[in-house]
């Protein structure tokens, strides 16, 4: 027992000696081949001592699958086994050794994922299309060779290929939505995500079920691809890899996430260097985002090349001799030879406008990128039947969102659209966007055309509502192919990307009126979003300005839609019901000024009647509450929208002069969040204690309304939103709120403080890694202090801030908190009393100290 213990210590130390000395070597290196065939051999020859130790004789045999099996294994990887075995009698009668060695592997330290098998209940297992694939990558590591022999001859009669085939392609679909069907995340999984390791995996599985060989170099063999094809994927297989193992050793456990904590790390040690205008990081992202890219288009080739010859009937294609659909496919017939090459935009058309179609045969595919890569260049771009039929894509009522993922795909609309070419695989760096520039486009122009249907109506009815007035969509889909055009150049992309749209718009003979519709929303594409977060859309003149700066209708409505698809297509994170009632409603608001074209007095006016009208319906007069309006001041008209004054209005009607804080909780308007209304005598502490509270009470401020009334009341209305409202009783919460928060407001602070000390929580890894500079502008305007704060958003960031501004004695007027995703922007308006001491420099000092 003894000598068996000293064995294992030995053998334990040996390997850790060895791990260390293939990792340094691969860090010295960087030979991923290497280390994946030295850490593989090493823990063979580990198993096969532990086999010893344990006593298992030639009864069994010790089988290595999954991605142990293809010689494929990372520092932190499974360890992946099978035991096979003639019968279960044999497992029975050496259970005891069996679970011994399981026991010797597990105390060794391997993550070990074990399976036995027997060899007459084959034909049960590969039922199962995982063990099914494990088995595929199944090689011998010690004991009975004969039996191992016997098993896998049997498993190779027992499987059907097309049956296998065809539930791997179905498996593989599953597996790009749930782990997004993009790879081109920031932070992509670069084992499971669409274009990364799997997708290869993937093509070996179904390359071993056919042609019993999981080595891509069979489907050259096969005259399945060619050498160029081979050599292109090997490359990029091998880039993934050497990536994996490096994130393994850095992480010193099985992360597959690039996460953006390890980019910087990971490109230093591969030799990327900063540059004037990227960081290393940036460098070997783009590298990777160029493999997902090629992966991507090698699966989908691939995959179609062997199901190809499952499918049953072939349909001529009226007009183009040279075409055929078969099961859902566009494809070309081998034995075409003549010029085609400036048909391919046609060729879309007819995927376009044939519902049957789903996609495009190999051939095809083939041809595509044949095109995109020897054939379009500046002679070809200036063609204007092709530049004709380009702009034809954006102008077919079906798939316009499908063709131009499947042109930026095979390449085309890079190589055709050089100034698109740029932004492929450019990353972003502003904490809410989480994909690249030209992944995020795509999403936009999907978004739009998923407010053109009438079955998607219920996402967003207004959206699609407006969509319906458009005269002609194929402008709202240019201006969202290049809204982001301009990005990674450094300064203004809108304005750079508005020159951009001119210039396309010259070369493809747009119409003038066309020209300047898709350059203005290009060069504006963020007007509605910045005024309907930042400003206070309840004020008649933030409308006026903005309608004004819109013009009419028509301009609205593409604005409000591309505005809306843009928020939508960043991040699940930064689109919200309260973000779509903000842009909502300014784009309600605005129109009803263009049909009308108020003063800002005949606006007031407006306002005031609807009120009057709302409160008839609960029998209020307006001799009930006019005392009440002169107390809050003019102001309050432009400070609030009819809805709110209205609810005020009902609140406060005898309770204008009250000793009491008044707090009431209501449903925001849309459905999701809540609003909080408290007035109180002014005092210069609400604000802190407001945020307090709701820290406490883990709720997060999306906007607040500070505002002063002539005899000096404040009438505060809060929106919040709370983290999982599902899980909420609104009524006991509102409950909860409305006392507990009136009690806070009207503790005296010089006896029972709060300790805001510790509160902030320090920036996110995401916010960390993107450096975002915190920024602090501080504007004395005629006596009326504008500060705007933009940094990462963190937990307790409202309440400290309001900490800050309580200890120089500040008592808001206003503030406007946005969120954007992993960024803040808030803005708050305060006067300064005359015999103040108040320094705006030493407000912004302490700002900027503790944001850090």
């Amino acid at each position: 027992m003894g000598s068996k213990k000293n064995d294992f210590k030995f053998i334990k130390k040996s390997y850790d000696i060895r791990f260390d000395q293939i990792k340094s070597q691969f860090l010295k290196k960087h030979n991923s081949s290497s280390f994946l065939k030295q850490n593989t051999k090493l823990c063979d020859d580990v198993l096969k001592k532990l086999w010893v130790l344990a006593d298992l004789n030639d009864s069994f045999c010790l089988v290595a699958v999954g991605g142990y099996g293809r010689k494929e294994l990372y520092p932190s990887s499974d360890i992946d086994i099978t035991i096979i075995a003639n019968s279960i009698d044999s497992i029975n009668i050496n259970n005891e050794k069996l679970e011994n060695f399981i026991q010797l592997c597990w105390d060794f330290g391997f993550r070990l994922g074990v399976s036995q098998r027997i060899i007459d209940e084959i034909a049960k297992d590969i039922k199962d299309i995982t063990i099914a694939t494990n088995l595929l990558e199944s090689r011998l590591i010690c004991g009975n060779h004969l039996l191992y022999e016997k098993y896998n001859e049997k498993f190779k009669k027992t499987l059907n290929v097309k049956k296998f085939i065809l539930a791997k392609v179905k498996e593989q679909e599953l597996r790009h939505q749930k782990f997004s069907k993009s790879g081109y995340l920031l932070e992509p999984n670069i084992k499971e995500s669409r274009g990364c390791l799997r997708d290869i995996h993937f093509i070996r599985w179904l390359c071993s079920a056919k042609y019993g060989d999981h080595n891509l170099k069979t489907l050259l063999e096969s005259k399945v691809i060619t050498k160029k094809q081979l050599n292109l994927i090997n490359f990029h297989y091998n880039k993934l890899i050497k990536r994996r193992i490096y994130l393994h050793i850095a992480t010193n456990h099985q992360e597959d996430r690039m996460l953006f904590d390890y980019q910087s790390k990971i490109a230093k040690d591969l030799g990327f260097k900063n540059s004037s205008n990227k960081k290393a990081s940036e460098f070997v992202m783009n590298s990777l985002y160029k493999s997902i890219r090629y992966i991507i288009l090698f699966n989908e080739i691939i995959t179609k090349k062997f199901t190809v010859e499952f499918q049953s009937s072939k349909e001529k294609v009226e007009g183009f001799n040279e075409l055929y659909i078969s099961d859902g496919l566009l494809e070309l017939n081998k034995n075409t030879k003549k010029e085609i090459s400036k048909k391919i935009f046609a060729y879309f058309h007819i995927f376009q406008r044939n519902p049957s179609i789903q996609g495009f045969g190999p051939n095809l595919i083939d041809h595509f990128i044949t095109t995109a890569n020897l054939v379009i260049d500046k002679t070809y771009r200036s063609d204007k039947n092709i530049q004709k039929d380009f702009l034809q894509v954006f102008k077919e009522k079906q798939k316009v969102n499908r063709s131009l993922r499947l042109l930026s795909r095979y390449n085309i609309l890079g190589k055709f659209l050089p100034v698109f070419g740029k932004i492929i695989s450019q990353m972003q760096h502003d904490l809410f966007h989480i994909y690249t520039v030209d992944e995020h486009t795509l999403n936009v122009i999907d978004n739009l055309r998923r407010y053109s249907k009438a079955k998607l109506k219920h996402e967003s009815p207004e959206s699609h509502e407006a969509f319906k007035r458009l005269k002609d969509p194929s402008i709202l889909y240019l201006a969202g192919l290049f809204h982001d055009i301009a990005k990674g150049r450094g300064g203004d992309h809108s304005s750079l990307g508005e020159k951009e749209v001119k210039r396309f718009g010259r070369m493809f003979n747009l119409s003038i009126p066309d020209i300047q519709t898709i350059s203005w929303l290009v060069k504006n594409h963020l007007l509605m979003s910045n005024v309907a977060q930042k400003l206070d859309l309840a004020d008649p003149s933030v409308i006026r300005s903005f309608a004004t700066e819109v013009q009419n209708q028509d301009r609205l409505d593409l604005l409000y839609l591309l505005t809306t698809a843009d928020i939508r297509g960043t991040s699940h994170k930064v689109w919200n019901q309260w973000k779509s009632v903000l842009i909502n409603g300014l784009h309600q608001t605005a129109t009803k000024y263009l049909q009308n074209k108020l003063t800002n007095e005949q606006f007031i006016e407006q306002r005031v009647k609807q009120i009057q009208n709302n409160l008839i319906k609960y029998s209020i007069e307006p001799h009930m509450y006019q005392k009440n309006w002169s107390l809050m001041g003019s102001e309050y008209f432009t400070k609030f929208e009819a809805p709110e004054i209205s609810w005020h209005t009902r609140l406060l009607l005898s309770h204008a002069n009250t000793q009491k804080t008044i707090t009431r909780v209501r449903h925001q308007k849309g459905g999701q969040g809540i609003e909080v209304l408290i007035y109180t005598k002014d005092k210069n502490d609400i604000f802190y204690k407001t945020c307090h509270f709701f820290n406490e009470i883990s709720c997060e401020i999306s906007q607040a309304k500070i505002f002063t009334t002539n005899h000096n009341y404040a009438l505060n209305v809060f929106n919040i939103t709370y983290e999982d409202e599902s899980s909420l009783r609104f009524k006991d919460f509102f409950k909860y709120i409305e006392e507990n928060l009136t009690n806070v407001i009207d503790q005296d602070l010089s006896k029972n403080s709060f300790n805001t000390s510790n509160n902030l929580m320090k920036k996110s890894r995401q916010a960390s890694f993107h450096q975002i500079e915190d920024f602090i502008e501080l504007i004395n305007d005629d006596g009326l202090f504008h500060l705007q704060i933009k940094t990462a958003n963190r937990k307790a960031l409202l309440l400290s801030v309001a900490s800050l501004l309580k200890r120089y004695n500040i008592s808001l007027s206003n503030a406007k908190i946005t969120t954007m995703g992993e960024r803040v922007e808030d803005h708050f308006d305060f006067k300064i009393s005359n015999d103040s001491q108040f320094e705006p420099k030493n407000l912004e000092n302490d700002l900027l100290n503790l944001l850090k």
